[in-house]
């Protein structure tokens, strides 16, 4: 299967572009109060990615790197918070039921011993 142009490894020319930017990428999570050491690896990749596209596609020379990455960086995030939403929360049967004052999960939770079939008798 051939790869996209976009998947190969960035060339000298396109490391050094990456390099000179990456401060770019400390900026918009910076810009969006979002903790770096947690966002990095989510936005690295979409930065590199608009790397590559901006020396690919010379159209997007009319606009300033620093829009094309942030607009990557921001499809990124947006994302990753989509599959965030999308996971199972794992909650703790001792954690309060929201709504209520003092009824934990575990409260709520039938007895596997009690004996249902007398309630419909």
């Amino acid at each position: 299967m051939r790869k996209s142009k976009y998947e190969a490894p960035l060339t000298e020319e396109e490391q050094s572009f990456a390099v000179e930017n990456h401060h770019l990428i400390r900026k918009y999570l910076n810009i969006r109060k979002l903790p770096f050491d947690e966002w990095y690896d989510v936005v690295i990749f979409r930065y590199l990615l608009s790397v590559k596209r901006w020396f690919a596609i010379p159209e997007l020379h009319k606009h300033n790197f620093e829009i094309i990455a942030f607009y990557a960086m921001r499809s990124a995030i947006g994302h990753e918070l989509e599959k965030q939403k999308r996971q199972i929360k794992t909650i703790s049967l001792d954690e309060v039921v929201p709504g209520t004052e003092y009824l934990t999960f575990m409260d709520i939770m039938a007895d596997p011993n009690s004996d249902f079939t007398r309630l419909f008798a």
